[in-house]
């Protein structure tokens, strides 16, 4: 009981916001899940601390994971992303009522808390347009999208390819059209993102979404556990087919 008391005056402290820089900035989001080597860069500041647990994230802010590292952050819109090792996540300016951010190398996956607003996730490559949809994204050599919950279409200057459930599709580059829909091997269905959230991950949004600008204290209980070319365009739908 004690430390599940000072675990969340903690959280409430870091997502509290702060002084200078940070205190100068909207937050878009905060950390609900941290394990392992990850680290937080944030632009015109020096060093790479380790992210914490509840920490307020801010436009601009670049969380990466080391190896054998997971984490996940949710974001104020409603939209939770989940990182795999080795990933380099930044968070940006999104549309009206909706959440981005650009994903430079590695793994997530995605989820919308709710039906409100919208996640873009974009990479050298790819525009990922996240609505209402569970989804695996991951940028290596190739771009590979898998979709567990809705519908996907994967678009580029070179064709289109729409997805549904239980399918997936890659593309090579951005000269290379999405191969055609094939429907996921038991094999292919991702584990990794299983138990890497917080259980408290919706009275934190809700909180969060009461103070965006970091002016209030926020109560968190913390679970134990470059370039933006547009070549491809990945657009989520809800499960209804409405976008």
């Amino acid at each position: 009981m004690a430390k599940r008391l000072i675990g969340g005056l903690l959280a409430a402290a870091l997502l509290a916001g702060g002084t200078g820089w940070c205190a100068e900035r909207k937050s878009v989001g905060a950390a609900v899940f941290v394990s392992g080597d990850v680290k937080l860069r944030r632009p015109g500041t020096s060093g790479y601390p380790q992210l914490q647990a509840g920490e307020r994230l801010y436009l601009g802010d670049i969380v990466e994971t080391g190896v054998g590292a997971k984490a996940s952050v949710v974001l104020l819109y409603g939209s939770e992303i989940r990182l795999n090792e080795n990933t380099i996540l930044e968070l940006i300016a999104g549309k009206k009522k909706g959440d981005a951010a650009r994903l430079a190398r590695g793994q997530v996956w995605t989820r919308m808390l709710h039906k409100r607003g919208g996640l873009d996730i974009r990479t050298v490559t790819a525009i990922c347009a996240v609505r209402g949809t569970e989804a695996d994204i991951e940028q290596l050599q190739a771009l590979t999208v898998k979709v567990y919950e809705g519908h996907v279409d994967v678009e580029n200057a070179a064709g289109m390819v729409s997805l549904k459930a239980g399918e997936m599709t890659s593309v090579s580059g951005a000269a290379a059209a999405p191969v055609k829909a094939a429907k996921m091997k038991p094999a292919e269905f991702g584990k990794w993102q299983d138990g890497v959230t917080s259980k408290d991950i919706m009275s934190f949004l809700e909180q969060l979404q009461a103070s965006p600008g970091g002016d209030k204290k926020l109560r968190f209980n913390v679970g134990e556990l470059g370039k933006s070319d547009k070549d491809v365009r990945i657009k989520l739908k809800k499960k209804d087919g409405a976008e």
